[in-house]
């Protein structure tokens, strides 16, 4: 991963993972036998917002994890048939515009 631009979840509660602090989640495409990096168009830069079509970004400052907001949204998050990445059916993009993409899995869960 080293020298990669990824997509993150920011906004979760840090904790200690193998003695060291975490304070945001990396997206990945999953299956149990492998594991692939969300890629982007290479113009987008870091800091840039992924949004979803049809629903408003209103991000708590912090996930309550009492809350269990992730692990809600967690279910309808995935890669479509065409490898696009997608939250209840519909893209995730980057500025409004750039779709977060899948290289070779398909229909699966995105973590």
């Amino acid at each position: 991963m080293q020298n990669r631009l990824v997509v993150c979840v920011c906004n979760l509660k840090p904790v200690k993972m193998r003695g060291i602090e975490s304070q945001g989640m990396v997206l990945c495409a999953s299956t149990p036998e492998k594991v692939e990096l969300i890629r982007f168009d290479e113009s987008c830069k870091p800091g840039q917002l992924v949004s979803c079509e049809g629903f408003i970004r209103r991000p708590d400052p912090v996930l309550n994890p009492k809350k269990k907001v992730w692990e809600g949204v967690a279910p309808d998050l995935k890669v479509s048939t065409e490898g696009m990445v997608v939250y209840k059916e519909k893209p995730l993009l980057i500025d409004g515009r750039l779709p977060l993409i899948a290289p070779t899995l398909r229909d699966v869960p995105v973590k």
